[in-house]
């Protein structure tokens, strides 16, 4: 067996042995650099399936990843090393799927829900306005108030109206009585005035006057006749 045999011979020479047909040169059974880039590209490959068809099985990305994980960085086996065990999550991806394909054929259902939501929330929003009685407490309040003054008001105006009334009453028992009274008075008054004799003082002196005349004339026509 050659002294060097574990290298990798092909990290250490320029040319790959197996191109010349040496026999006196045995290379590592390990996949080659060529071989590694073809491993992963076909586990690309393999891993471009759907999921659900690699959770099912992953067994070929499995077996590759296992020829070549001596090759690989440690960095890149951290990474790869889940993709060939993904059965692990096959239950999970099911289950998940499901929900997935049964939240899509309830997207009616989310619809009709939303509607009746929103049609809750208008009965809601017209149940609290109605139900919110405030402000037409307020307004009645203030109606009652003001419907109280215009009672008192009314009330007030009432009792003037009764007062005038019983003003135009008593002025009109009055205005009778002094009518009466005055009707009375008028009526002596007139008695008395018929009393009064007629004419003036002046005429009445001049007949006065005149027979006066008459008799002083008589007199001295006597005492004339009787020289």
């Amino acid at each position: 067996m050659p002294a060097f045999q574990g290298f990798n011979l092909s990290e250490l020479l320029s040319f790959d042995p197996a191109s010349v047909g040496s026999a006196t040169l045995e290379v590592d059974d390990q996949p080659q650099p060529n071989t590694i880039t073809s491993q992963l590209q076909r586990i690309k490959d393999l891993l471009s399936a759907p999921i659900e068809t690699l959770v099912q099985d992953s067994d070929a990305v499995k077996r590759i990843l296992e020829e070549i994980e001596p090759q690989l960085p440690e960095a890149l086996q951290l990474k790869l090393w889940p993709a060939g065990h993904l059965p692990f999550f096959r239950a999970k991806v099911k289950s998940a799927r499901r929900r997935i394909d049964t939240r899509r054929s309830q997207l009616p259902l989310k619809a009709d829900i939303t509607k009746r939501c929103q049609l809750l929330n208008e009965r809601k929003a017209t149940l609290d306005a109605k139900a919110d009685t405030s402000a037409s407490t307020q307004r009645l309040k203030f109606l009652k108030k003001e419907l109280e003054d215009f009672k008192e008001k009314v009330r007030a105006t009432e009792q003037l109206i009764q007062d005038e009334e019983t003003f135009i009453a008593n002025s009109k028992r009055e205005a009778e009585g002094l009518a009466a009274q005055l009707k009375t008075e008028l009526e002596e008054l007139s008695v008395l005035n018929r009393q009064i004799v007629a004419g003036k003082d002046e005429d009445d002196e001049a007949v006065i006057a005149e027979a006066d005349r008459v008799h002083v004339e008589a007199i001295r026509a006597i005492e004339t006749f009787l020289q």
